[in-house]
C-alpha cells in the first residue's frame, strides 16, 4: 500500500521578513517601522499596561519567613 498525499499544493515556505520588507514602498515601510518602534518603547516602559510587570511592594510590617522541609 502506498502512502496517500494529503495536499496537492507544494509545501510553501514564507519569505524571510527582510525580503518582505524590501518589497514595501518606502513610505509604508517607514510608517511600519515607526509604529513598531513606538510599540517596542511602550512595552519596554515599566508600569505601562503592556509593559513588564513591576513587583508589588510588600505590605508594611511583612517579613520573609523561612520555609522548612517539614521538620
Amino acid at each position: 500500500m502506498q502512502p496517500a498525499q494529503l495536499s496537492l499544493l507544494p509545501e510553501q515556505v514564507p519569505a524571510p521578513p527582510s525580503q518582505l520588507a524590501s518589497q514595501l514602498p518606502p513610505p509604508i515601510a517607514q510608517a511600519a517601522a515607526a509604529i513598531l518602534s513606538r510599540l517596542i518603547i511602550q512595552v519596554a516602559q515599566p508600569g505601562s499596561p503592556a509593559g513588564p510587570a513591576t513587583p508589588d511592594p510588600a505590605p508594611a510590617g511583612a517579613t520573609e519567613r523561612e520555609v522548612s522541609g517539614g521538620e
